[in-house]
């Protein structure tokens, strides 16, 4: 390949890393990662979240009700390797900004499990995507399941100290991620 084609492509694979970064970034801010959540349900941790999304202008007042009203209809709890996972989530109309709000539970609480009608799960950690655009949202629940498959990335993420420990963990799995699927 000419030099001139081989700057104009390693400019463009930048340009591309670059916005897939910032894209990661502006959906995750250390401000909605809550640790060492003490809940009695589900719906009380969809609750704490919501209302920090709502409180930093996330999401509408409406989006406790219908994430609430669809985590009924369509469970999100989800068993892995490590540590139980629930991704809730709800309709655009509900959402004002993208993010995903994370808590990470002291003592696991009982979600329904996705993709049955009456079985349960423990859940530890709480990832509650608010994303407007429907392909994004596929796009996140992807990137999440596929962090969910490193080894050790779930506990390590479970025993973070703090909200910004937990921070750089998930962007840590989530870079390691994106490498992984330029290479294929």
């Amino acid at each position: 390949m000419p030099a001139a084609d081989q700057k104009t492509s390693n400019q463009e694979r930048y340009k591309h890393n670059s916005n897939q970064r910032d894209q990661v970034t502006n959906f995750l801010h250390e401000e909605h990662i809550l640790v060492g959540v003490e809940a009695a349900s589900w719906q009380e941790v969809l609750t704490l979240l919501a209302n920090q999304l709502y409180k930093s202008g996330y999401v509408r007042e409406s989006y406790l009700q219908a994430v609430q009203d669809r985590e009924h209809q369509f469970p999100t709890g989800l068993r892995t390797a490590e540590v139980a996972v629930a991704l809730p989530h709800t309709e655009k109309e509900h959402v004002l900004k993208p993010a995903v709000a994370i808590a990470i539970l002291k003592h696991p609480v009982i979600f329904g499990e996705m993709g049955t009608e009456d079985q349960t799960v423990p859940v530890e950690i709480v990832f509650m995507l608010s994303i407007r655009d429907p392909d994004e949202q596929v796009i996140w629940l992807s990137r999440l399941v596929s962090t969910f498959q490193l080894k050790g990335f779930l506990s390590l993420l479970k025993s973070s100290p703090d909200a910004a420990a937990g921070y750089q963990h998930l962007l840590d799995a989530l870079e390691f991620i994106r490498l992984a699927e330029e290479e294929d």
